[in-house]
């Protein structure tokens, strides 16, 4: 073999290029290691080198692996340039391969039947717009959503698994119908269109479902927190509320002792009434809640009137009616303490039942409406990672309990509204108490 042959180049070589451009789409949120730019000149360099050396060297002996060997070059380039795992790397050179192959099959699928119509520069011509059509769409729908993940989060077997099921598929495929001459037949190309559009699909809800599992055991946590703050809360309103009432008699008898009125007690007395545990819904558990931000209300000015069945809360656990009632009343007085007229600031929260519904409804004055993105308001914060779980969390917990969540502005109203079938008395038997 003489070393020129090494060194030949084809139109099949084109594949260096845009497997290294679908790479870039996919690999735009991966962690860059230190002089990433040095890095990637230097081993694009390489790459191209021996991306044109190796395959043909290879193909003198043994053909079929002409796009792999390339492939597999585009991989080390990326480890050599990105210091996140191997994992992600992978994940994402994978979808990348998937996608060059999808743009590859368009285009022969277009090109085949009128091949001998179009000529060498419309070929390229077509290949260029095939190429920059299915990347845009492959980058929208698929590669986009690498950017709202840190890592792509799903089981290292399962990768290594799809990955070389992927490989192997693509490649075999297109290494048999070159071998029986049935790859310039138009019809060959839909089902491996299909397949790598399948193969895109299955691989990014890969992550869909990782990121709502993550996502799930997140909340869960943070009820679990929650929880334990509702707990420390009910003990300290107890003691308030027994302090309270243990001051209210002392009052009362200092009164008798002095047998008149003094308006110094009196203000004492009131004070103390705020203090006092005045709700009595029917669940004790939100009976605290109400104490606690009616008390938050009474600090910021804020007027709050509750209307609440709370026996009607009898099918959900304590630590999820603390986690909806205290994240729907937070939000709704972060809202209202923003309003500067004081005298506009007010939350209502209403829960009754209507025939086997339960009905719960917070309204809070609300002049500025958020943004709004699947039905639920954006958080306000510039962190927003790690802000906005407290209308996720009851969405999470709504959906524990089979119920609908819907929140929007109407009238300078923010409504929260949720909906939940109430279970025959025969079905809530084993149930926890609230």
């Amino acid at each position: 073999m003489e070393w020129k042959e090494l060194f030949r180049i084809s139109i099949y070589h084109g594949y260096i290029f845009q497997i290294l451009l679908a790479e870039v789409l996919f690999t735009l949120t991966l962690r860059r290691r230190k002089h990433f730019y040095a890095r990637a000149i230097c081993g694009v360099m390489i790459y191209c080198l021996l991306s044109l050396v190796i395959p043909n060297f290879i193909a003198q002996y043994v053909s079929g692996f002409f796009s792999l060997s390339i492939f597999l070059l585009s991989v080390g380039l990326c480890a050599f340039c990105f210091e996140s795992s191997f994992q992600d790397i992978l994940f994402c050179c994978v979808g990348a391969q998937l996608t060059q192959n999808l743009s590859y099959n368009v285009e022969n699928l277009i090109y085949q039947p009128f091949s001998e119509q179009i000529s060498y520069q419309g070929w390229f011509l077509l290949s260029a717009v095939t190429t920059v059509v299915v990347y845009t769409a492959c980058y929208q729908l698929f590669a986009k959503r690498l950017h709202s993940v840190h890592s792509v989060w799903v089981n290292r077997i399962g990768v290594y698994l799809f990955s070389l099921i992927a490989a192997l598929f693509v490649y075999v495929m297109q290494y048999l119908f070159q071998s029986y001459g049935i790859d310039t037949l138009w019809v060959t190309r839909p089902p491996l269109i299909l397949c790598c559009i399948f193969g895109l699909c299955v691989q990014f809800e890969w992550i869909a479902l990782a990121g709502r599992r993550e996502e799930n055991l997140f909340l869960e946590r943070m009820l679990e927190k929650e929880n334990r703050q509702y707990e420390i809360t009910k003990s300290s309103m107890d003691l308030i509320n027994m302090k309270a009432h243990d001051l209210k008699h002392q009052i009362t008898r200092i009164r008798n002792l002095k047998n008149a009125q003094d308006p110094e007690l009196d203000e004492i007395e009131s004070v103390i009434g705020q203090y006092e545990l005045n709700n009595v819904t029917g669940n004790k558990t939100l009976d605290v809640i109400l104490a606690e931000k009616q008390l938050v209300c009474r600090e910021n000015g804020i007027q709050m009137t509750v209307m609440a069945d709370g026996k009607a809360l009898s099918l959900f656990r304590t630590a999820d009616i603390a986690a909806m009632f205290g994240n729907a009343l937070d939000n709704a007085i972060e809202c209202e303490r923003k309003v500067e007229e004081k005298g506009k600031r007010c939350i209502s929260l209403d829960v009754h039942t209507k025939g086997n519904m339960l009905c719960i409804r917070v309204e809070n004055y609300c002049p500025d409406a958020p943004e709004f993105v699947e039905g639920f308001p954006v958080t306000s914060k510039e962190d927003r990672d790690n802000h906005g779980f407290g209308l996720r969390s009851i969405r999470y917990i709504a959906k524990k309990y089979d119920g609908t969540v819907q929140a929007g502005v109407r009238n300078d109203l923010f409504i929260l509204s949720m909906l939940f079938q109430v279970p025959k008395a025969a079905q809530r038997q084993d149930l926890p108490e609230s």
